[in-house]
C-alpha cells in the first residue's frame, strides 16, 4: 500500500471514483452498477483497477486511502460518540489498513472465529453494511482519519493493538 503522503498514481477516473463512492456508502456492486448505469462486471473492473492503483484488493482499504488522499470527499462528521471495545477497534484499524479478517487474526494471534465475531459486532455497532461502509462510518465517528489525531491507518493499527 502506498505511504499516506503519496498520491494515487495514476489518479482515479471519474467512473472509478463513482464506483468507490457507491461501495463506501454500503451499496452492493449491483446497486452501484444500477446507480452508474453500467453492468456489475464493469463496476468490478473499476474496483480491480483501483486496487491496482492503491496496492490493495480490499475495498475497505481502498476507501480509507481514497479519503486520505482526497479522492472521495470525507463524509460529514456526526455529533455523537461510539465507544468500541479494543477488539473492534483493532478490526476497524486492520480493515482500514487493507487487511483481511484472516490477516487481522494472524497479526493479533487470535482465533479466526473470534475475529470474525468482532467484525460482525463492529458492523452492527457502526450500523454498517460492509467493511468498506464501516470505514466510512469510522471516519464519520472520528474513529479513523485526521480527527483521531493519528496520521495514518498504520498508526491506528499499531495503537489499537496496544490499547
Amino acid at each position: 500500500m502506498p505511504a499516506p503522503d503519496e498520491t494515487i498514481s495514476p489518479p482515479l477516473s471519474p467512473q472509478e471514483r463513482d464506483a468507490l463512492l457507491g461501495i463506501s456508502q454500503g451499496k452492493t456492486t449491483a446497486e452501484t452498477a444500477c446507480d452508474m448505469g453500467v453492468s456489475d462486471s464493469t463496476v468490478k473492473t473499476y474496483i480491480l483497477r483501483i486496487g491496482g492503483k492503491v496496492g490493495t484488493s480490499e475495498r475497505a482499504g481502498m476507501v480509507d486511502l481514497a479519503y486520505r488522499h482526497g479522492h472521495l470527499d470525507v463524509p460529514g462528521l456526526v455529533d455523537y460518540v461510539v465507544e468500541l471495545p479494543k477488539e473492534q477497534r483493532t478490526v476497524l484499524a486492520g480493515l482500514a489498513g487493507g487487511k483481511t479478517v484472516e490477516e487481522i487474526a494472524t497479526d493479533e494471534k487470535r482465533p479466526l472465529d473470534d475475529v470474525r465475531k468482532d467484525a460482525r459486532r463492529l458492523l452492527r455497532t457502526l450500523n454498517a453494511t460492509s467493511a468498506a461502509h464501516a470505514i466510512t462510518r469510522g471516519w464519520q465517528l472520528r474513529l479513523l482519519g485526521p480527527a483521531t489525531g493519528r496520521d495514518n491507518s498504520g498508526d491506528v493499527v499499531a495503537m489499537a493493538g496496544q490499547a
